[in-house]
């Protein structure tokens, strides 16, 4: 491969453009064939015995391409890109992102990295800032709160020799029959089932309703017309129970018994302070780190000058993921996350937008503190925390060099040291 052009289609972004020739291209996608022709299974061939040819005829004549320019990218591009940054004199701030431009079997192919270089931002104020740290009182509420719930986790199961009723604990040996025989996933021994909690299937949990400890029955019960199992969905189907024993969450009285067991204190008012100062101090941090941003906020106001527009892309990129995958925990789309807080997703994502370009200019403006400041580590201070991760990872040194990424270790350890720095020379307020 060779490096064709580097250009800068603007201020603080470069644009490189690389090419590989046909034979190039021809030599990597056979060495692709080469490695998985084994797996491939085509009509009239057993598997992996189809030459490439036949593989192709099958799949297309691009199969092997895009692996094979891959692997021509991770093998000749980063040396290609290292020299044309250090000819110009260009400091990177981010990972380049690479685009494939075109590919063709008697061209060759051409692919381009835009990376985003380090801005030169006017500074007018890099000390001084003030920011107020206000935090809320703790309720009493939110005491009995904490305390509930702690009251909640140290329950304890006790037998109950009556008929069981809606939120007892029932222990159950079941087995499932559909028209006489078992079926998959329709037994269990000693399952734990909360009465009422409409866990099992409709009809399940009310036939156990008034059985004592130790009877055997049976229960009769259809399954949903929309289960996941379509096999059972719409079917009768009966379930022989045996009733292991019936229990009853016994929660335990918030008294000295009570303080001693969970926090080692000697009164409840002993441990309602504890829970006090807990909070305070939960609230305390969560106000500090409020102030910490706004300090840093007040820095990218001071910041003025232009940042390239692909470091600003990336960083919306990256809070739109960490966003959606924050939603997918929570088993929300993010239209339907919208909806509910009745906001379109125009006005979000200029937000979110908004939101990544103040990112994006504290950074820069941290990592030109640091560099003024020799807050940036040095190749020994790279060295030392690398050798202790390759002493976790029981892993050598190089090793660990060889999969890190050390020019964002030493941005991302500057900018953290920088952030520390500014918040130092300001003012936080308590409140």
């Amino acid at each position: 491969m060779k490096l064709v052009s580097v250009e800068t289609p603007e201020k603080s972004v470069c644009k490189m453009t690389f090419s590989a020739s046909p034979e190039e291209l021809e030599a990597a996608s056979n060495a692709v064939y080469e490695r998985t022709r084994a797996s491939y299974t085509i009509r009239g061939f057993k598997k992996g015995e189809a030459d490439r040819a036949q593989i192709e005829a099958d799949r297309g004549e691009h199969t092997f391409w895009y692996d094979a320019i891959n692997d021509l990218m991770d093998k000749d591009v980063p040396a290609l890109y290292d020299a044309a940054m250090a000819e110009h004199g260009f400091v990177a701030v981010d990972n380049p992102v690479y685009d494939l431009v075109s590919v063709k079997k008697d061209e060759g192919f051409v692919a381009t990295a835009t990376v985003a270089l380090q801005p030169e931002l006017n500074l007018t104020k890099t000390t001084g800032f003030t920011a107020e740290c206000v935090t809320p009182e703790v309720t009493d509420k939110e005491i009995d709160n904490v305390l509930e719930r702690r009251r909640a986790a140290a329950a304890e199961l006790v037998p109950h020799k009556g008929p069981a009723v809606k939120g007892n604990i029932v222990h159950i040996d079941y087995e499932g029959l559909l028209e006489g025989k078992p079926f998959q996933g329709g037994t269990a021994k000693n399952q734990a089932v909360q009465l009422g909690s409409g866990r099992m299937i409709p009809g399940f949990e009310e036939g156990i309703l008034g059985h004592k400890a130790g009877e055997e029955f049976e229960i009769f019960v259809t399954f949903p017309n929309r289960y996941h199992a379509k096999d059972l969905a719409g079917k009768p189907v009966v379930f022989k129970i045996k009733l292991i024993d019936v229990c009853v969450r016994q929660i335990p009285a918030l008294n000295s018994d009570f303080a001693k067991k969970v926090a080692n204190v000697d009164t409840m008012d002993e441990l309602r302070a504890q829970v006090k100062q807990q909070l305070h101090d939960g609230k305390h941090a969560g106000a500090l780190n409020r102030a910490k941003d706004q300090i840093l906020t007040q820095l990218a106001d001071a910041s003025e000058g232009e940042l390239p527009s692909v470091l600003v892309e990336t960083t919306y990129q990256q809070q739109m993921e960490q966003i959606q995958q924050q939603l997918q925990m929570q088993r929300l789309s993010l239209d339907r996350y919208l909806s509910q807080i009745h906001e379109t997703r125009e006005s979000f994502t200029a937000k979110v937008r908004s939101s990544a370009e103040k990112t994006a200019r504290v950074h820069m403006a941290l990592l030109q503190i640091a560099q003024q400041e020799n807050l940036v580590p040095t190749e020994e201070d790279i060295d030392k925390a690398l050798a202790a991760r390759a002493e976790r990872a029981k892993k050598t040194l190089e090793e660990i060099k060889e999969k890190s990424d050390i020019p964002a270790m030493r941005r991302n350890e500057g900018i953290r040291k920088a952030a520390d720095w500014v918040i130092e020379h300001s003012t936080i307020e308590e409140k």
